[in-house]
């Protein structure tokens, strides 16, 4: 029904823009709307950074060193990938004098194609192999389908830094894994209240004595993710700590860039990185320096402040935990399967007006990107439906900033007629024909702006010759292909808008053969009952207060 909607919808605009093509100024507002926000935010962007240059923001002055966690969940990657991104935490610079701990959470036992173990065995056998206990825990807490979890964990050191991996028996998505980081973390810093939890006495005392006693934290100021396929630079976590000292800012995101270690001119990294450029440099910093409300921290780059606007009960457990019931509708299936870091700043945003959130522009991390046609469609079919299923939600929820709420019914509106909107671009120019030439080269003019604006991020936005030939290659390719993928994408994610799983994004090869096959995100063999049709509870497990050895002494 809703597919039908969209075809007929779209099909009868464009029937009527061609038909009465010289009423074009009726359809203008569909093709201007989100040429005019992009030069407002063009503009704001330029009055916001004078402004700063000369009234420069105020920051927080700390008395401490902040205590960093460092979480890398992962599902299926390669030891070279888990590797990778695990060495790039440990050699961080400008980081010190802050204690640091590293929190591996695996999704699972899975193996992707063409590997001989699973990420878990990879991790317990060959990556963290300097241990000093490791356990298996039955029923170690409540999964965000309401089931019990078990677990094994081990903890030790990786070179030189305490670190403590869960690996969880069952795949149940990022989301539930992100939830058991956080919820710790945030009843840890109040575990002198005896907090209600969802862990059980055995987990809940173990990791606590890891934080207290290897990494001799009383308290987690900070939580940096990263995805297992993901390197930061060497100053990303000092760069994110810089823009989070900022009064009310909770949360910030880095700047995320494609690895081109597998080759420096591949057409598939060269449109997405300047895809990511683009999306980075415009909406994403309009809205860390304007509104403050950046809505995407992807998680793959990202700082978090324990505490309760990011990590509290009401946002992590009541809302981001929710597990969709079969009678929910289409749209909070979607929200609940799709883009979960963007569904998690979105609910915080809305539920808490006063946090504040930023992008750190200057914090980079370089990630894997799709390279063939099937993984690419898979991996946007869940970006843009998560995308503008949490638009349509800021568009709707009473506490959404003035702005952001304009920009998500610009981006709603888009993305259900994108084929119109392209359509009647070619019914416009064909109107022009007729038109005086003050008419065509106002509207030329302003179509410009952007465009030049983009040309102009070249100067500031690489570092390097190679990344400004790189990212003027995929300009490119962005300007002359772009509005043609963004369609099949649309059109791809329509046909499969009621497939919850990864898709092609993440292949898993079972034990029996070596076919590969999709991951899901939740445990569908599993089938539903009524206790899974309820949103995550906090148990009454109360938490003991627990101090350092040094603090005990």
């Amino acid at each position: 029904m809703f597919i039908a909607g969209l075809v007929g919808i779209n099909y009868i605009l464009i029937f009527a823009s061609w038909r009465w093509a010289k009423l074009y100024y009726i359809y203008l507002p569909f093709v201007a709307f989100p040429l005019v926000l992009n030069c407002c935010m063009i503009a704001s962007i330029a009055f916001f950074k004078l402004r700063n240059s000369i009234w420069p923001e105020k920051t927080v002055e700390l008395d401490h060193a902040e205590s960093l966690v460092l979480l890398l969940p992962c599902y299926n990657e390669t030891v070279e990938e888990c590797t990778r991104s695990l060495d790039s935490l440990v050699d961080q610079v400008g980081i010190d004098d802050n204690k640091t701990a590293i929190l591996v959470v695996c999704d699972g036992r899975v193996r992707g194609p063409n590997m001989q173990k699973t990420t878990a065995n990879y991790l317990i056998e060959d990556i963290l192999v300097d241990q000093t206990s490791r356990e298996k825990i039955r029923d170690a807490y409540r999964a965000w389908d309401s089931r019990r979890m078990d677990i094994e964990v081990c903890r030790g050191r990786y070179k030189g830094v305490p670190f403590y991996c869960v690996v969880k028996e069952q795949n149940m998505g990022k989301r539930d894994s992100l939830i058991v980081a956080r919820s710790f973390l945030y009843k840890f810093n109040i575990r002198r209240t005896s907090p209600d939890t969802i862990f059980s006495p055995r987990f809940l005392r173990s990791m606590s004595d890891w934080l207290a006693h290897d990494a001799l934290m009383d308290q987690v100021d900070n939580l940096i993710g990263m995805d297992a396929d993901t390197v930061f630079d060497k100053d990303c976590i000092a760069h994110l700590l810089n823009e989070s000292r900022y009064p009310g800012t909770v949360g910030v995101c880095g700047y995320v860039t494609v690895d081109f270690s597998g080759g420096n001119w591949n057409p598939w990294s060269l449109y997405q990185n300047a895809e990511y450029t683009l999306a980075q440099g415009l909406r994403r910093l309009h809205q860390s320096i304007a509104t403050k409300k950046v809505s995407c921290l992807p998680g793959c780059c990202q700082l978090l402040k324990i505490c309760e606007y990011t990590c509290g009960d009401r946002v992590l457990l009541d809302l981001f935990a929710y597990h969709p019931t079969p009678l929910d509708n289409i749209v909070k299936q979607i929200r609940a399967t799709a883009s979960e870091d963007r569904n998690h700043v979105c609910l915080m945003l809305t539920t808490y007006p006063a946090a504040q959130t930023r992008q750190a522009l200057r914090a980079r991390a370089f990630t894997d990107v799709p390279h063939s046609w099937t993984v690419f469609l898979s991996q946007r079919r869940r970006w843009t439906l998560g995308a503008t299923g949490n638009d349509l939600m800021l568009l709707l929820a009473r506490h959404c900033q003035w702005w952001e709420r304009i920009l998500a019914l610009s981006n709603v509106m888009v993305w259900c007629l994108n084929v119109f909107v392209i359509a009647s671009i070619g019914c416009m120019v064909v109107a022009f024909i007729s038109q005086p030439v003050w008419i065509i080269m106002a509207f030329v003019g302003v179509m410009m702006i952007p465009i030049v604006y983009y040309l102009v991020m070249a100067i500031w936005m690489p570092r390097t010759t190679l990344e400004r030939v790189q990212y003027l290659a995929g300009l490119l390719i962005f300007v002359v292909l772009g509005p043609f993928l963004n369609i099949c994408v649309m059109l791809f994610a329509i046909w499969n808008m009621d497939s919850f799983g990864w898709g092609k994004t993440r292949l898993v090869v079972t034990d029996d053969d070596e076919k590969p096959s999709t991951g899901g995100s939740t445990r569908q063999s599993r089938g539903h009952d009524e206790e899974s049709n309820v949103g995550m509870v906090a148990e009454k497990q109360t938490m003991p207060p627990c101090l350092p050895r040094a603090q005990q002494a």
